[in-house]
């Protein structure tokens, strides 16, 4: 996958790539809109939430390998061909598999308490993403608080609603 909207062409001959890491992200919109559609879930306040959420980059955890490289100030790491990148994943009681999705990284530490990387990622590429796993069942939105699941047919209408 491209992460970040990366160009990885120019380290492809080394088989490594270098991902930007840990950038800051706020979403004080989403926040309204989903206030909002709590509050009122009419068609109008889902339609306002709904295109806002295709338009928004997400935070995601992830827990390199051993053999990741990270830079000093940890803004950057580099994956070589078959390393490991583990997502955080989210389960339900039924043990179906989400992926954890944050709006800033206050609901990160809010729902993981341990030291972790974060990937920023905007919308698009986190539904393709998640679409293209088998083990995933959708996306959770800052499960420590609003816990928002979001099912792959969700995800799907969110991704053709892009086009």
């Amino acid at each position: 996958y491209t992460l970040n909207n990366q160009d990885t062409s120019s380290t492809s001959s080394n088989n490594t790539v270098t991902i930007t890491i840990n950038e800051s992200l706020t979403n004080n919109t989403f926040y309204s809109l989903f206030e909002a559609y709590y509050n009122d879930a009419s068609e109008e306040n889902e339609n306002k939430l709904g295109e806002h959420i295709n338009t928004i980059d997400y935070l995601i955890g992830i827990i390199p390998d051993e053999n990741t490289i990270i830079n000093d100030t940890h803004t950057q790491l580099t994956v070589k061909a078959m390393d490991d990148l583990n997502f955080l994943i989210s389960t339900t009681e039924e043990r179906e598999v989400f992926l954890p999705a944050f709006t800033d990284m206050r609901e990160l530490q809010r729902w993981y308490t341990e030291p972790v990387y974060t990937l920023k990622v905007p919308a698009e590429w986190l539904w393709k993403f998640v679409l293209n796993q088998n083990n995933l069942s959708g996306i959770v939105f800052n499960p420590a608080s609003i816990g928002w699941d979001i099912s792959l047919e969700h995800i799907q209408s969110l991704l053709e609603d892009l086009k």
